[in-house]
């Protein structure tokens, strides 16, 4: 049989790494990466709770450790909310543009009981 081609055949060549070693040392290299471009000092939403876990406070979503929130900001659902709440924003702030502008332009609302309705 050929051996020289299977995995572990050279010495000190070791073998093919575990699932589980292979997701741990994926998830070492993208909280690195993360914490290279975010800081966490920084960001308005990451909050560490009384058991040390972490949480998001715009998505209601606890995380048992940094990498796994920082892998979460780059997600779809925080994303998705961070654009939601941009746009919020930008909403009230237009209403409160026009509400500035409208001070002069106060009405009167008149209290006129409409016919068919419940008094109480």
């Amino acid at each position: 049989m050929d051996y020289q081609n299977r995995a572990g055949s050279k010495f000190g060549g070791g073998g093919v790494a575990s699932a589980s070693a292979t997701n741990a040392d994926r998830r070492e290299r993208l909280r690195k990466l993360a914490l290279e471009t975010i800081d966490l000092d920084k960001d308005p939403y990451i909050f560490k709770n009384h058991v040390g876990s972490f949480e998001c406070r715009l998505c209601l979503t606890v995380h048992q450790n940094d990498g796994s929130y920082l892998a979460h900001t780059q997600g779809r659902k925080h994303q998705t909310n961070l654009a939601r709440r941009a746009a919020r924003e930008a909403q009230l702030g237009k209403d409160r543009d026009q509400n500035l502008s409208g001070l002069s332009q106060v009405q009167v609302k008149r209290n006129v009981v409409k016919i068919g309705r419940p008094g109480y």
